[in-house]
């Protein structure tokens, strides 16, 4: 009689149908074939994955269109989209690069904004690893616009190629992995956030850092854990949420992976697993520390505000229901999103014009999945019974994240009042629960964690074309190509993202001239104005614009907008006279504004040799009114008796009496 094959589906009456399954199911589990499969990807091949790079940047280009035509002077972005998250993104990359080749300083602290006290760049997404690279495009081209649009069409290349070889290890099959590439790369909801937050948009580093723990997890080699906590700490600098949303998905990892080994008694396993994730997070830790370490004491100082300072931002910030079924405002011909608004804290509820909840279709709240993903995903369970591990590890992560995404409540058409048979109730969610834990619960917009769902959506979608393709080669192989075509056709055009719209910035010409003047001196960028994502003080427009006018004259600045800064930081704009009223120019002026000998010996104690009235914001769009800026113009050129230097449509540059090498 043979004996029973060992990893054999047995029945045991003391456990139930599905935990046996999943306790004794091996083919999802580490195999040396699949190994091989992934190994002989990435060692081998070399013309297959020129071909890869090369469709992927394909994709990336169409779904870019046309940027590529106007890479050197323009990017991609919208009429509605966050332009201060966009000239934030572009400084970024510009400070990076001068605090790391100019000024061999810390990048994670900066006095070119908020001058003269300075600001932590801890809480602030400052995008290191994409500012790293894009130092050599920087250098060679001496244009920021074409750097960065390089740099994204290439991370949107690594993106999809980093899911294309994680879905080949569950799949073995290159059509699924293609069409998994193109899911998470170019997502509806990341090609919206391309329009300004580019933090967001960059996503390669996620896949990649999958890729590295399943490696692990199939070979057991700590080089494979120490590469993963080498990209999760990548990823720490280059995005602290995606970074934090990354210890939800570990979380995940783990607890899956140790039930599966318990309920198959296998203890020895179970260890190694435990301490290859160890030093996963020891490695991340170790290279973050810098980071988290700053982070932490900032946040701990309670002089930065918090989502917890503002507890009804994470419910103005969250998923709807809605939005995970309404094509993106991008398909097609559309190149704006809803418009939104920016909601102070402590505005009122009923403010006109700003809803408590973000719309659907927002640049946050765009956030299609697509009917043909959806669909091959549901096919993935028909697989279950062979291939358990592969189908409900990722779909529970695909539940997690979109229920966090959600919320503290359920929305949906932008309302938490749900009626049903006349009774009127709201339904809490596990937000409430996830906001309570320290750091990780700390931010204001929860709907940013659904983008980690297009991982697993990818996944489920590559199982469950792998299926659709298995099926047809047993039952009508001639269908197998017509079919897979048909579906990544179908895919694509649910995701169709072109044309983007495109925006030539303003440089005016006086900014580049004072870079070149040497010595040390900073410029007053006025309309004045300081402020972070939660709340601003002075002049709104003039906070939105210091930053990207700051790029163009490269001297310190006195305001700005960053993703935190410290109330007192803010508060200072009340303090010394004449930089007041530059920031409240609407409010009258006080006496001490009004003494020139006060106000110039202000600028001498902070070195401002230039204060530059901007009529225009980069996009083109008014500063503020005619009349306010000739009031501006007024007191600059009037009460304190400064001397204009250049008048433009764009600005005018008035000159203190502070000598450039003071």
């Amino acid at each position: 009689m043979s004996a029973v094959p060992k990893n054999r589906n047995v029945y045991n009456p003391n456990r139930d149908y599905i935990s046996s399954m999943i306790a004794d199911n091996v083919e999802s589990l580490p195999s040396t074939g699949r190994l091989e499969n992934v190994k002989s990807l990435l060692t081998g091949g070399f013309a297959r994955w020129v071909g890869l790079s090369l469709l992927f940047l394909a994709a990336a280009i169409v779904q870019t269109w046309p940027l590529v035509l106007h890479m050197w002077s323009s990017i991609a972005d919208s009429p509605g989209a966050p332009g201060p998250d966009i000239y934030y993104s572009l400084w970024n990359l510009a400070w990076v690069k001068t605090a790391i080749l100019d000024l061999q300083t810390n990048p994670y602290h900066t006095d070119y904004l908020f001058y003269p006290q300075g600001e932590n760049l801890w809480l602030h997404p400052v995008t290191l690893v994409s500012g790293i690279l894009s130092i050599p495009l920087q250098v060679t081209t001496n244009n920021l616009f074409f750097s960065w649009n390089v740099l994204a069409l290439l991370f949107f290349t690594f993106s999809a190629l980093a899911v294309y070889a994680l879905a080949y290890r569950f799949t073995s099959n290159h059509v699924a992995s293609v069409l998994a590439g193109f899911i998470f790369a170019f997502a509806p909801a990341i090609m919206m956030q391309f329009l300004g937050r580019w933090n967001i948009s960059t996503t390669w580093l996620i896949p990649l850092f999958v890729l590295f723990l399943y490696r692990l997890f199939d070979t057991g080699r700590l080089r494979e854990g120490l590469a993963a906590g080498v990209v999760w700490a990548a990823m720490l600098y280059n995005s602290q949420e995606y970074a934090m949303d990354t210890v939800v998905f570990v979380g995940l990892f783990v607890v899956y992976w140790t039930v599966v080994y318990e309920l198959r008694k296998d203890r020895q396993r179970l260890f190694a697993f435990w301490r290859g994730i160890g030093l996963v997070g020891v490695t991340a830790f170790a290279l973050g520390a810098p980071l988290i370490i700053g982070a932490w004491v900032d946040i701990r100082s309670d002089e930065y505000p918090s989502a917890r300072s503002a507890p009804e931002q994470d419910e103005h910030g969250s998923a709807d229901v809605l939005s995970f079924v309404t094509p993106s405002p991008l398909w097609g011909p559309g190149e704006d999103p809803v418009q939104s608004c920016f909601r102070s804290p402590d505005a009122p509820k009923d403010e006109p014009g700003c809803p408590t909840h973000e719309l659907v279709g927002s640049i946050d709240n765009a956030l299609y999945l697509g009917g043909t993903p959806l669909l091959l995903a549901t096919l993935a369970f028909l697989t279950f019974r062979r291939s358990p591990h592969r189908v409900l590890f990722w779909f529970l992560v695909f539940l997690t994240f979109i229920t966090l995404s959600l919320g503290p409540w359920l929305y949906i058409d932008g309302s938490k009042h749900l009626s049903l048979l006349g009774v009127t109730f709201s339904v809490p969610l596990p937000h409430q629960i996830y906001e309570q834990i320290p750091v990780l619960g700390n931010r204001r917009a929860p709907v940013r964690m659904a983008y980690y769902a297009y991982l697993p959506l990818s996944i489920l979608a590559a199982v469950g074309l792998d299926f659709v393709m298995s099926w047809l080669r047993r039952n009508l192989r001639l269908l197998v190509l017509p079919i897979a075509s048909l579906i990544l056709a179908l895919v694509v055009l649910e995701y169709w993202n072109p044309p983007v719209h495109i925006s030539q910035l303003r440089t005016p010409d006086a900014l580049e001239q004072i870079k070149e003047e040497p010595g040390d001196f900073a410029v007053l960028d006025a309309p004045l104005g300081r402020r972070d994502g939660l709340l601003f003080n002075g002049h709104i427009s003039g906070a939105n614009t210091t930053h990207y006018f700051q790029i163009l004259h490269g001297k310190r600045t006195l305001g700005g907008f960053l993703g935190r800064i410290k109330e007192s930081n803010r508060a200072w704009l009340r303090v010394e006279p004449g930089i007041k009223y530059l920031a409240f120019p609407s409010e009258p002026p006080s006496e001490q504004d009004l003494n020139q000998q006060i106000v110039r010996e202000v600028f001498r104690k902070y070195k401002i040799r230039y204060i530059v009235l901007h009529k225009l914001a980069p996009h083109g769009w008014p500063i503020d009114t005619p009349q306010m800026l000739g009031v501006m113009d007024n007191y600059l050129r009037n009460t304190l008796g400064l001397t204009v230097v250049h008048e433009d449509e764009d600005l005018n540059v008035y000159v203190t009496d502070v000598e450039a090498g003071s």
